[in-house]
């Protein structure tokens, strides 16, 4: 929660705005308090909705279903204007945190909150679905933990199954909802029922008893496979939940539960007056603080009291707030800018009331995530940065000193942050850190979620693969298609394009789909020059990995356990690696997650799954041999990059960034990143930089000179709909661009 700016002075509807409380696919949700003191979420729809023909109609209508939605345990929707500048929505405000939030900071609950949880999100369902609505993006961030129960919360999304038509708020064609909570009919795009919603429940009930989902993977079309095509594992689910929990989970939407047989397989449940752990409820008591002193109020002039329905309501209000010399809030046609960082030179949080403006299209100093910040800006912002750091110091956690990769001859040398002049949570700006050298734009949405991403070595050309199985060439200007190469007789995530790659001399495009069948284009005529058939063990790969070897010479492609070496110029399979696992205890154990050749050619290093602690495994290519093996390499090793010099190998695990040096094997660099999981990383062709994204759309470049962060991308992350496991991150040749891909997007930044 972030008060805004000119707090109180602005309004929507009869609502005085005093914080933003997030964002999402849909627009932005504030903090409001209404004329009889009780507070609401006000949610206002992003501007782009309001451009498509018939959406105030289906947003009038949505709301209308929503507003039929009663019970103790959702967010009613209480008021909405689909005919203002940009629609919005006015709901019950929640006092607490979200469960995702809680089990990300605290850990799991215990299994007597978990019954108390599925009783209360079941009876949420009952309510939603007996509404002729079906939620469709039930998740741990939708379920607020308040006083005395749980609370299901956005209706943003949810579909009216009476409506004429079918018709949804949602483009035709995006996939809408979180992928790992999805259902597998959602998954594949299919009709929902409300059994859809019993899976997500089901989902939910997984991550809240165990600290995990039980189809998450390292990116969103491995999660979108599991969901579909594997069992979860509920071995840590609480006995007394196991069963019912397996039967939401079935892919037979026949066999699951109904909400009514959810909330009564625990007969009556004891009467609580605190459901949650003591740790929960601090929480709520922080946030209903936090609140009281964003509104000024204290003991003389008013109080927030939580009502009988967990909702907070302003008891009194202070003498000076005059309620009634408060301005409307005109909001723009244009795209909203980013809330200011209290007390930074942000554009302000009034979506532009009186403002210039050009100046709302500039970067706002919050997404140059290196800029000039005093500490308590710093300590405002979603990423921490404590960063600046001395090679091999104790805090890096480094076991020594790796000399940075060697420039490339025809490049300038990288540029370097400068060092550390105070320990506060600061990092020093850097000239290239500028508004006007930093420039950014993201793709138009593409149909359905992207999963493959390279560029061509002469900088000119995107190759993108998405879930349909389409491989196309992108414009790496304007991020336009520019052809397609090919496209699977049946779309779906069943043929989806799995990885791409073009040849080091770019003569050559390699592309695999999940059958373990590997298509090499000729970039030229831009048609199918070879195709080559991959060994049976490796098709229905949740990873899937191609390299070619520096000389061009060698392609490698990595599924499953199994690794197949084919000679470029013959078309032939010239070796199989198979990664050694003994009684593997889970499918995926052992499964080579990330690939790539060492700067000899003669050497390729994989991270592979092992239990809780991944691998590293050295392969000698010419004689077909394992070499070498180093354990408890990182936990979540989804991702490495050998530097252009062969010297170095990053990895990721979890949320840091490990440097190793290839020739010893050993770690000499810590970098510290996120509290979430880091998807991707990739050293810049002049080996100047290495840059790495994590889950949510944030992007961070370290000097490899110094090992120093040098820049922070936040742009991403405002992306619609917001990123749910970024896939690839990948380089121009002359490094001076970096393009990610974002589930629907390209992101493109110019960062040289």
């Amino acid at each position: 929660m972030e008060p805004l700016r000119d707090a109180g002075r602005l309004t929507v509807g009869p609502y005085r705005l005093v914080a933003e409380l997030g964002r999402g696919g849909m627009g932005r949700v504030l903090l409001g308090v209404a004329p009889d003191g009780r507070l609401v979420a006000v949610k206002v729809v992003r501007s782009q909705f309001v451009e498509d023909d018939g959406f105030r109609a289906r947003f009038r209508r949505e709301v209308e279903a929503s507003r039929r939605v009663s019970g103790a345990y959702t967010a009613a929707v209480v008021d909405s204007d689909a005919d203002a500048p940009l629609p919005w929505l006015a709901s019950v405000f929640v006092s607490g945190p979200s469960l995702g939030d809680v089990v990300s900071e605290t850990g799991p609950l215990p299994s007597e909150a978990v019954v108390r949880l599925a009783v209360g999100l079941a009876a949420a369902l009952g309510g939603i679905h007996h509404a002729g609505l079906i939620h469709r993006d039930l998740k741990p961030s939708n379920v607020m933990l308040a006083a005395d129960g749980p609370r299901v919360i956005d209706f943003g999304i949810a579909r009216a199954t009476d409506s004429e038509g079918g018709t949804e708020i949602t483009h035709t064609g995006w996939l809408v909802g979180s992928p790992a909570f999805m259902s597998p009919e959602q998954a594949e795009g299919h009709e929902l029922t409300p059994s859809s919603d019993v899976f997500s429940l089901g989902a939910v009930l997984v991550q809240a008893s165990t600290g995990r989902s039980p189809f998450a993977g390292t990116s969103a079309p491995q999660t979108l496979y599991n969901v579909v095509h594997t069992e979860p594992d509920l071995s840590l689910v609480p006995a007394e939940l196991r069963d019912l929990v397996a039967r939401c989970l079935s892919k037979d939407r026949s066999l699951r539960p109904t909400p009514e047989g959810i909330a009564g397989a625990f007969g009556p449940l004891t009467p609580s007056v605190r459901p949650w752990p003591d740790a929960v409820h601090a929480r709520i008591d922080e946030q209903q603080a936090s609140i009281i002193g964003l509104l000024g109020l204290d003991e003389a002039g008013g109080q927030l009291v939580a009502s009988d329905t967990g909702t907070v309501v302003l008891a009194r209000r202070t003498a000076n707030q005059d309620l009634s010399t408060v301005t409307a809030l005109q909001v723009p046609a244009g795209p909203a800018p980013l809330l200011s960082t209290p007390g930074a030179a942000d554009p302000p949080a009034d979506e532009g009331v009186g403002e210039d403006p050009a100046a709302r299209r500039r970067p706002s100093r919050r997404t140059l995530l290196f800029g000039a910040l005093g500490a308590g800006a710093v300590a405002a912002t979603a990423v921490p940065l404590a960063l600046m750091r001395t090679s091999g110091s104790p805090e890096a956690g480094g076991s020594g000193t790796l000399p940075p990769p060697t420039p490339s001859p025809s490049t300038s040398p990288p540029v370097t942050a400068g060092p550390s002049t105070s320990s506060s949570l600061t990092a020093t700006p850097t000239p290239s850190s500028t508004p006007e050298e930093l420039a950014y734009r993201d793709s138009f949405k593409w149909k359905t979620m992207l999963s493959a991403l390279d560029y061509s070595p002469d900088g000119k050309f995107l190759a993108v693969g998405d879930f349909d199985g389409v491989l196309m060439l992108w414009n790496s200007t304007d991020l336009a298609v520019a052809a397609t190469l090919g496209s699977s007789a049946v779309p779906g995530i069943d043929n989806l394009t799995a990885a791409a790659k073009f040849s080091p001399d770019g003569t050559l495009l390699a592309s695999v789909d999940i059958f373990a069948t590997i298509t090499l284009w000729d970039t030229a005529s831009r048609k199918k020059a070879a195709t080559l058939q991959g060994d049976k063990n490796q098709k229905s790969a949740g990873f899937s990995n191609l390299a070619f070897s520096p000389d061009g010479k060698t392609l490698a492609y990595s599924g499953n356990r199994v690794i197949t070496l084919w000679d470029v110029q013959s078309r032939s399979l010239v070796a199989t690696l198979v990664n050694p696992i003994e009684n593997p205890t889970y499918q995926a154990e052992g499964e080579v997650l990330s690939m790539a050749f060492a700067q000899d050619g003669r050497t390729i290093v994989a991270s592979t799954a092992l239990d809780q602690h991944d691998l590293l495994r050295f392969w000698d290519v010419r004689r077909g041999t394992l070499t070498t093996t180093v354990e408890n390499a990182g936990d979540g090793v989804i991702a490495l990059a050998v530097s252009p010099d062969g010297k170095a190998l990053a990895t990721v695990s979890r949320g840091e960034v490990k440097v190793w040096d290839v020739a010893t094997r050993a770690v000499v660099e810590t970098l510290p990143f996120t509290s979430n999981p880091v998807c991707a990383l990739v050293f810049s062709p002049d080996g100047g930089s290495l840059a790495a994204v994590e889950q949510t759309g944030g992007v961070r470049i370290w000097s490899t000179a110094t090992w120093n962060p040098i820049r922070g991308l936040d742009q991403a992350k405002s992306l619609d709909p917001a990123p749910f496991m970024p896939d690839s991150l990948v380089f121009s040749p002359d490094s001076k661009v970096l393009v990610g891909s974002f589930d629907y997007r390209l992101a493109r930044w110019r960062v040289g």
